[in-house]
């Protein structure tokens, strides 16, 4: 019987190396304002995802190189290089943004 390496072998003591990668993604996530991040911007490393995408998923795929989901996501407009009218119609100092690192990028999303 062959396993798919994606497929769960014991739920209770192991995980698929993607669901590692989520779960670590998940324990790095963090809530930070506009000012904190604004660096990354200026520097063109900040992308913006849309609100109602699951940013840890997101970062994941983008961490396994998968183009087909990062590819419709970019295609649908839902995760981008943080778009200049949007900060300047969103983004004060105090503005939190739910972030995580996807080197050399931070997947940001508006809280």
């Amino acid at each position: 019987m062959t396993i798919d390496k994606e497929q769960k072998t014991d739920s209770f003591t192991e995980l698929t190396p993607r669901e590692e990668l989520v779960a670590k993604l998940n324990g790095e996530t963090a809530i930070v304002a506009w000012q904190e991040i604004e660096r990354f911007f200026a520097k063109g490393n900040l992308l913006l995802v849309e609100k109602g995408v699951d940013l840890i998923n997101c970062a994941a795929d983008m961490s396994m190189d998968n183009g087909e989901e990062i590819g419709k996501l970019i295609n649908e407009e839902k995760i981008q290089a943080m778009p200049v009218e949007f900060v300047k119609t969103n983004c004060k100092p105090e503005t939190e943004f739910w972030t995580v690192v996807v080197a050399p990028y931070i997947l940001a999303q508006l809280k």
